[in-house]
Protein backbone atom coordinates (compact mmCIF):
# COMPACT_ATOMS: atom_id res chain seq x y z
CA UNK A 1 0.00 0.00 0.00
CA UNK A 2 3.23 2.40 -0.18
CA UNK A 3 1.30 3.99 -3.23
CA UNK A 4 -0.93 5.05 -0.85
CA UNK A 5 -0.16 8.60 0.19
CA UNK A 6 -1.50 9.71 3.19
CA UNK A 7 -0.86 12.66 5.84
CA UNK A 8 -0.83 12.84 9.83
CA UNK A 9 -1.27 16.27 10.70
CA UNK A 10 -0.53 16.84 14.85
CA UNK A 11 0.55 19.90 16.58
CA UNK A 12 0.22 19.36 20.45
CA UNK A 13 2.18 16.93 23.29
CA UNK A 14 -1.42 15.03 23.57
CA UNK A 15 -1.58 14.35 20.12
CA UNK A 16 1.48 13.30 19.84
CA UNK A 17 0.97 10.79 23.20
CA UNK A 18 -2.50 9.62 21.50
CA UNK A 19 -1.21 8.92 18.12
CA UNK A 20 2.25 7.63 18.95
CA UNK A 21 1.42 4.03 18.70
CA UNK A 22 -0.64 4.59 15.15
CA UNK A 23 2.79 6.74 13.16
CA UNK A 24 4.82 3.51 13.21
CA UNK A 25 2.60 1.72 11.69
CA UNK A 26 1.18 4.33 9.08
CA UNK A 27 4.88 4.73 7.92
CA UNK A 28 4.90 1.07 7.51
CA UNK A 29 1.97 0.32 5.34
CA UNK A 30 1.32 3.93 3.95
CA UNK A 31 3.09 6.26 2.09
CA UNK A 32 3.11 8.36 5.18
CA UNK A 33 4.03 12.25 5.70
CA UNK A 34 4.01 13.39 9.20
CA UNK A 35 3.41 16.93 9.82
CA UNK A 36 3.96 18.54 13.64
CA UNK A 37 2.03 22.41 13.66
CA UNK A 38 4.21 23.05 16.96
CA UNK A 39 0.96 24.55 18.38
CA UNK A 40 2.69 24.27 21.88
CA UNK A 41 4.71 27.02 23.52
CA UNK A 42 7.81 24.68 23.41
CA UNK A 43 9.23 23.08 20.64
CA UNK A 44 12.09 21.53 23.23
CA UNK A 45 9.56 20.00 25.05
CA UNK A 46 8.01 19.07 22.13
CA UNK A 47 11.36 17.68 20.76
CA UNK A 48 11.57 15.16 24.29
CA UNK A 49 8.21 13.79 24.04
CA UNK A 50 9.42 12.45 20.00
CA UNK A 51 12.47 10.84 21.81
CA UNK A 52 10.46 9.21 24.60
CA UNK A 53 8.24 7.69 22.40
CA UNK A 54 10.14 6.31 19.86
CA UNK A 55 9.15 8.46 16.93
CA UNK A 56 10.77 9.84 13.98
CA UNK A 57 11.26 13.39 12.89
CA UNK A 58 8.13 15.25 11.19
CA UNK A 59 8.46 15.74 7.66
CA UNK A 60 7.43 18.82 8.16
CA UNK A 61 7.17 21.52 10.90
CA UNK A 62 5.07 24.52 10.85
CA UNK A 63 6.09 26.08 14.04
CA UNK A 64 3.06 27.95 14.67
CA UNK A 65 3.60 28.10 18.65
CA UNK A 66 3.14 31.28 20.64
CA UNK A 67 -0.12 32.64 17.79
CA UNK A 68 -3.78 33.23 18.44
CA UNK A 69 -6.05 30.78 17.57
CA UNK A 70 -7.48 32.15 14.85
CA UNK A 71 -3.37 32.66 13.50
CA UNK A 72 -2.65 29.12 13.99
CA UNK A 73 -5.57 27.72 12.12
CA UNK A 74 -4.74 30.44 9.26
CA UNK A 75 -1.37 29.71 9.32
CA UNK A 76 -1.43 26.34 9.13
CA UNK A 77 -4.30 25.81 6.44
CA UNK A 78 -2.08 27.76 4.29
CA UNK A 79 1.09 25.48 4.77
CA UNK A 80 -0.69 22.64 4.43
CA UNK A 81 -2.31 23.80 1.14
CA UNK A 82 0.72 24.44 -0.46
CA UNK A 83 1.75 20.71 0.30
CA UNK A 84 -2.18 19.33 -0.94
CA UNK A 85 -1.43 20.87 -3.95
CA UNK A 86 2.19 19.82 -5.10
CA UNK A 87 0.94 16.00 -4.67
CA UNK A 88 -1.84 13.91 -4.79
CA UNK A 89 -3.02 12.58 -0.97
CA UNK A 90 -5.00 10.04 -0.17
CA UNK A 91 -6.35 10.21 3.29
CA UNK A 92 -5.22 13.29 5.70
CA UNK A 93 -5.46 12.23 9.49
CA UNK A 94 -6.32 14.54 12.68
CA UNK A 95 -7.30 13.97 15.62
CA UNK A 96 -8.55 15.39 18.51
CA UNK A 97 -10.43 18.96 19.13
CA UNK A 98 -7.40 21.17 18.84
CA UNK A 99 -6.33 23.90 16.68
CA UNK A 100 -4.16 22.05 14.27
CA UNK A 101 -7.21 19.32 14.10
CA UNK A 102 -9.47 22.39 12.78
CA UNK A 103 -7.24 23.54 9.75
CA UNK A 104 -6.37 20.09 8.74
CA UNK A 105 -9.61 19.05 8.42
CA UNK A 106 -10.84 22.32 6.75
CA UNK A 107 -7.89 22.18 4.66
CA UNK A 108 -8.82 18.55 3.78
CA UNK A 109 -12.06 19.10 3.00
CA UNK A 110 -11.25 21.25 0.00
CA UNK A 111 -9.75 18.74 -1.80
CA UNK A 112 -12.73 15.86 -1.32
CA UNK A 113 -13.40 16.59 -5.01
CA UNK A 114 -9.80 15.30 -5.87
CA UNK A 115 -10.72 11.88 -3.74
CA UNK A 116 -8.81 13.09 -0.46
CA UNK A 117 -10.77 11.49 2.68
CA UNK A 118 -10.59 13.65 6.12
CA UNK A 119 -10.09 11.60 9.03
CA UNK A 120 -10.90 11.98 12.50
CA UNK A 121 -9.70 9.88 15.35
CA UNK A 122 -10.82 10.34 18.79
CA UNK A 123 -14.27 11.49 16.57
CA UNK A 124 -17.74 12.32 18.74
CA UNK A 125 -16.33 13.57 22.09
CA UNK A 126 -18.92 16.65 23.24
CA UNK A 127 -18.32 18.63 26.46
CA UNK A 128 -22.42 20.15 25.34
CA UNK A 129 -20.56 23.87 25.71
CA UNK A 130 -20.31 25.80 22.68
CA UNK A 131 -18.09 28.60 24.68
CA UNK A 132 -15.74 26.39 24.62
CA UNK A 133 -13.37 26.52 21.68
CA UNK A 134 -12.76 22.51 21.99
CA UNK A 135 -16.38 22.33 21.08
CA UNK A 136 -16.90 24.31 18.17
CA UNK A 137 -13.60 22.17 17.04
CA UNK A 138 -14.86 19.08 17.46
CA UNK A 139 -18.40 19.90 15.92
CA UNK A 140 -16.50 21.06 12.63
CA UNK A 141 -14.08 18.36 12.48
CA UNK A 142 -16.51 15.66 12.65
CA UNK A 143 -19.24 17.44 10.37
CA UNK A 144 -16.22 17.79 7.24
CA UNK A 145 -14.93 14.03 7.69
CA UNK A 146 -15.62 11.25 6.04
CA UNK A 147 -14.91 8.99 8.34
CA UNK A 148 -14.78 9.20 12.21
CA UNK A 149 -12.67 6.30 15.16
CA UNK A 150 -14.67 6.86 18.19
CA UNK A 151 -13.29 6.66 21.64
CA UNK A 152 -16.63 4.85 23.38
CA UNK A 153 -20.12 4.39 22.89
CA UNK A 154 -21.10 7.35 24.65
CA UNK A 155 -19.51 9.31 21.84
CA UNK A 156 -21.38 7.20 19.44
CA UNK A 157 -24.74 7.84 20.69
CA UNK A 158 -23.63 11.65 20.49
CA UNK A 159 -23.33 11.48 16.84
CA UNK A 160 -26.15 9.14 16.28
CA UNK A 161 -27.86 12.17 18.22
CA UNK A 162 -27.10 14.66 15.92
CA UNK A 163 -27.62 12.87 12.91
CA UNK A 164 -24.54 11.35 11.56
CA UNK A 165 -25.63 7.85 10.10
CA UNK A 166 -23.78 4.77 11.33
CA UNK A 167 -21.37 3.76 8.60
CA UNK A 168 -19.50 7.20 9.18
CA UNK A 169 -17.90 5.68 12.29
CA UNK A 170 -17.23 3.28 14.38
CA UNK A 171 -16.36 2.27 17.73
CA UNK A 172 -12.56 1.43 18.48
CA UNK A 173 -11.35 2.57 21.61
CA UNK A 174 -8.64 5.44 22.80
CA UNK A 175 -5.10 4.90 21.70
CA UNK A 176 -4.45 7.01 24.69
CA UNK A 177 -5.19 3.30 26.90
CA UNK A 178 -2.11 1.25 24.13
CA UNK A 179 0.45 4.79 24.97
CA UNK A 180 -0.66 4.78 28.66
CA UNK A 181 -0.31 0.96 29.74
CA UNK A 182 2.51 0.30 27.41
CA UNK A 183 4.50 3.40 29.21
CA UNK A 184 2.99 2.18 32.89
CA UNK A 185 4.16 -1.10 32.46
CA UNK A 186 7.49 -0.68 31.01
CA UNK A 187 8.51 2.23 33.08
CA UNK A 188 10.29 2.06 37.03
CA UNK A 189 9.02 5.22 38.91
CA UNK A 190 11.63 5.18 41.60
CA UNK A 191 13.99 7.39 40.02
CA UNK A 192 11.10 10.44 39.52
CA UNK A 193 10.30 9.48 42.91
CA UNK A 194 14.01 10.06 44.29
CA UNK A 195 14.43 12.93 41.73
CA UNK A 196 11.61 14.69 44.02
CA UNK A 197 11.80 13.54 47.22
CA UNK A 198 8.34 11.85 47.08
CA UNK A 199 6.52 8.57 48.48
CA UNK A 200 4.24 6.77 46.24
CA UNK A 201 0.43 8.08 47.35
CA UNK A 202 2.48 10.80 49.65
CA UNK A 203 1.32 13.45 47.06
CA UNK A 204 -1.44 15.16 45.04
CA UNK A 205 -0.01 15.61 41.42
CA UNK A 206 -1.79 19.37 39.69
CA UNK A 207 -1.74 20.31 36.14
CA UNK A 208 -3.12 23.78 35.25
CA UNK A 209 -3.27 25.30 31.70
CA UNK A 210 -6.52 26.07 29.99
CA UNK A 211 -7.56 29.68 29.16
CA UNK A 212 -10.77 29.51 31.35
CA UNK A 213 -8.55 28.88 34.36
CA UNK A 214 -5.67 31.09 34.34
CA UNK A 215 -6.59 33.87 31.48
CA UNK A 216 -8.74 35.33 34.22
CA UNK A 217 -7.40 37.04 37.42
CA UNK A 218 -10.11 36.11 39.66
CA UNK A 219 -10.45 32.64 38.59
CA UNK A 220 -6.35 31.93 38.72
CA UNK A 221 -6.28 34.13 41.71
CA UNK A 222 -9.02 31.04 43.49
CA UNK A 223 -7.52 28.42 41.72
CA UNK A 224 -4.09 29.31 43.67
CA UNK A 225 -5.65 30.12 47.17
CA UNK A 226 -7.48 26.45 46.39
CA UNK A 227 -4.63 24.94 46.04
CA UNK A 228 -2.25 26.23 49.41
CA UNK A 229 -5.11 25.29 51.04
CA UNK A 230 -5.26 21.74 50.24
CA UNK A 231 -1.20 21.79 50.30
CA UNK A 232 -1.86 21.77 54.09
CA UNK A 233 -3.43 18.25 54.26
CA UNK A 234 -0.73 16.21 51.66
CA UNK A 235 2.14 17.44 49.18
CA UNK A 236 1.63 19.25 45.61
CA UNK A 237 3.65 18.38 42.87
CA UNK A 238 2.82 20.82 40.08
CA UNK A 239 4.53 20.68 37.09
CA UNK A 240 4.04 23.88 35.94
CA UNK A 241 2.71 24.51 32.34
CA UNK A 242 4.24 27.75 30.58
CA UNK A 243 1.06 29.63 30.11
CA UNK A 244 0.29 29.56 33.66
CA UNK A 245 3.51 30.75 34.69
CA UNK A 246 3.67 33.18 31.76
CA UNK A 247 -0.27 34.51 33.50
CA UNK A 248 1.35 34.13 37.30
CA UNK A 249 3.66 36.79 36.46
CA UNK A 250 1.66 39.22 34.71
CA UNK A 251 -0.89 39.19 37.76
CA UNK A 252 1.53 38.71 39.83
CA UNK A 253 -0.13 35.85 41.67
CA UNK A 254 1.91 33.61 43.95
CA UNK A 255 1.85 30.46 45.76
CA UNK A 256 2.27 30.73 49.62
CA UNK A 257 2.46 27.04 50.82
CA UNK A 258 5.76 25.30 51.54
CA UNK A 259 4.15 22.07 50.81
CA UNK A 260 3.71 22.64 47.55
CA UNK A 261 6.58 21.56 44.83
CA UNK A 262 6.52 23.73 41.89
CA UNK A 263 8.84 21.86 38.71
CA UNK A 264 9.33 22.65 35.15
CA UNK A 265 7.64 21.02 32.51
CA UNK A 266 8.58 17.18 32.76
CA UNK A 267 8.03 14.81 29.75
CA UNK A 268 5.53 11.89 29.16
CA UNK A 269 7.34 8.84 30.92
CA UNK A 270 7.94 11.06 34.15
CA UNK A 271 4.68 12.46 33.86
CA UNK A 272 3.03 8.56 33.92
CA UNK A 273 4.78 6.90 36.15
CA UNK A 274 4.23 10.64 38.92
CA UNK A 275 0.66 10.29 38.19
CA UNK A 276 0.53 6.91 38.75
CA UNK A 277 2.06 6.70 42.51
CA UNK A 278 0.19 10.13 43.59
CA UNK A 279 -2.84 9.57 45.73
CA UNK A 280 -4.79 11.99 43.66
CA UNK A 281 -4.94 14.57 40.58
CA UNK A 282 -6.04 17.59 40.12
CA UNK A 283 -6.47 18.76 36.77
CA UNK A 284 -8.28 20.76 33.92
CA UNK A 285 -6.59 18.87 31.34
CA UNK A 286 -8.30 16.43 28.72
CA UNK A 287 -5.51 14.04 27.63
CA UNK A 288 -4.63 13.85 31.40
CA UNK A 289 -8.11 12.80 32.66
CA UNK A 290 -8.19 10.05 30.28
CA UNK A 291 -4.62 8.84 31.80
CA UNK A 292 -5.72 9.33 35.47
CA UNK A 293 -8.98 6.81 34.83
CA UNK A 294 -6.48 4.22 33.00
CA UNK A 295 -4.52 4.12 35.43
CA UNK A 296 -7.41 4.13 38.26
CA UNK A 297 -5.75 7.23 39.96
CA UNK A 298 -8.50 9.69 41.59
CA UNK A 299 -8.88 12.97 39.71
CA UNK A 300 -10.57 16.16 40.33
CA UNK A 301 -11.34 17.75 37.13
CA UNK A 302 -11.02 21.53 37.67
CA UNK A 303 -13.70 22.28 34.90
CA UNK A 304 -17.58 22.86 34.81
CA UNK A 305 -17.65 20.37 32.51
CA UNK A 306 -15.68 17.43 31.17
CA UNK A 307 -15.59 14.79 27.33
CA UNK A 308 -15.36 11.99 29.65
CA UNK A 309 -18.89 11.38 31.79
CA UNK A 310 -18.39 8.13 31.78
CA UNK A 311 -15.17 8.01 33.77
CA UNK A 312 -17.54 10.12 36.23
CA UNK A 313 -20.45 7.88 36.19
CA UNK A 314 -17.64 5.09 37.14
CA UNK A 315 -16.87 7.22 40.17
CA UNK A 316 -12.52 7.97 38.74
CA UNK A 317 -13.12 11.61 37.80
CA UNK A 318 -14.80 14.42 39.70
CA UNK A 319 -16.16 16.95 38.16
CA UNK A 320 -15.58 20.13 40.46
CA UNK A 321 -16.09 23.09 38.64
CA UNK A 322 -13.24 26.26 39.68
CA UNK A 323 -15.79 26.52 42.99
CA UNK A 324 -13.16 26.90 45.83
CA UNK A 325 -15.49 24.92 48.17
CA UNK A 326 -16.04 21.72 46.00
CA UNK A 327 -12.78 21.33 44.98
CA UNK A 328 -11.02 21.32 48.75
CA UNK A 329 -14.09 19.03 50.04
CA UNK A 330 -13.24 16.49 47.26
CA UNK A 331 -9.70 16.84 47.56
CA UNK A 332 -10.99 15.90 51.86
CA UNK A 333 -12.37 13.04 50.30
CA UNK A 334 -9.46 11.95 48.77
CA UNK A 335 -6.75 12.24 51.00
CA UNK A 336 -8.70 10.07 53.58
CA UNK A 337 -8.39 7.12 50.92
CA UNK A 338 -4.99 8.01 49.09
CA UNK A 339 -4.01 4.30 50.00
CA UNK A 340 -6.22 2.27 47.85
CA UNK A 341 -5.18 0.00 45.71
CA UNK A 342 -5.53 0.02 42.10
CA UNK A 343 -5.92 -2.31 38.71
CA UNK A 344 -4.46 -0.33 35.38
CA UNK A 345 -8.08 -0.70 33.35
CA UNK A 346 -7.09 -1.75 30.12
CA UNK A 347 -10.59 -0.96 28.60
CA UNK A 348 -10.14 0.04 24.80
CA UNK A 349 -6.55 -1.08 24.86
CA UNK A 350 -6.06 -2.82 20.77
CA UNK A 351 -7.41 -0.05 19.56
CA UNK A 352 -4.19 0.93 17.42
CA UNK A 353 -4.68 -2.14 15.50
CA UNK A 354 -8.65 -1.78 15.24
CA UNK A 355 -8.03 1.85 13.74
CA UNK A 356 -5.46 0.83 11.22
CA UNK A 357 -7.38 -2.28 9.20
CA UNK A 358 -10.15 -0.21 9.11
CA UNK A 359 -8.22 2.51 7.88
CA UNK A 360 -6.63 0.34 5.00
CA UNK A 361 -10.02 -0.66 4.10
CA UNK A 362 -10.82 3.14 3.64
CA UNK A 363 -8.80 4.12 1.55
CA UNK A 364 -7.80 0.95 -1.09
Amino acid sequence: MKDLKVITIIGTRPEIIKMSPLIPLFDNEFNHILIHTGQHYSANMDKIFFEELDLRQPDYTFDCGGMSSVEQVAKIMIRLDEILQKQKINAIIVHGDTNTTLAGALTGAKYKAEGLKVIHIEAGCRSHNLLQAEEINRLVVDRVSDFMFVPTIDDAKNLINEGYSEDRFEVTGNTVVDSCVRTAESTDPGPILLEYGLKSRDYALLTMHRQETVDSFDNLRSMINTIDKISETIKIVFPIHPRTLKMMNEFDIKFESKNLEVIEPIGYLKMINLLKESAFCLTDSGGLQEEAATLRVPTIVLRNETEYLHYVREGILYLSGISSENIIEISTKLVNIKNNSRVINVNGNGSTLKILNKLKSLIL
